[in-house]
């Protein structure tokens, strides 16, 4: 699983590159987009209260989730206004996974432990 692990990472960092070498600065820095993969959409929760991108994409329908976490501080995923059809809590490096199904739009994931948003932890999702 290891292998695995490290593919899905090394892809990661890639597409960072690649996008990250597009252009586009916001004042902050040049924003980072995951893509969704085969299978599913994958968020990373980071101890600094952050995930590992700003943006994610996703098509249309039922979205697969799955969250990991780097590090040991327990996070959760929601999305803004759908809080009650999908919630994945990691915590020790876990994993969690969930669907939702979303029409094409853009969305806010954020983190809703107490005081973890408001320091800043959420992202953008965008369906088409």
């Amino acid at each position: 699983m290891p292998t695995t692990t490290a593919k899905l990472l090394g892809a990661v960092l890639s597409m960072s590159v690649l996008l990250g070498s597009c252009g586009g600065d916001d004042g902050g820095g040049a924003a980072t987009e995951t893509p969704q993969p085969t299978g599913g959409l994958v968020v990373v929760g980071l101890d600094t209260l952050d995930f590992d991108a700003d943006q994610y994409t996703a098509g249309a329908g039922t979205v697969n989730i799955t969250y990991q976490l780097e590090g040991v501080i327990e996070h959760s995923l929601v999305v803004e206004g759908r809080e009650d059809d999908m919630r994945l809590v990691v915590s020790g490096g876990s994993t969690d996974r969930g669907s939702i199904d979303l029409d094409a739009g853009a969305y806010v994931l954020y983190c809703d432990i107490a005081g973890h948003r408001e320091a800043g932890m959420e992202a953008t999702l965008i369906v088409s």
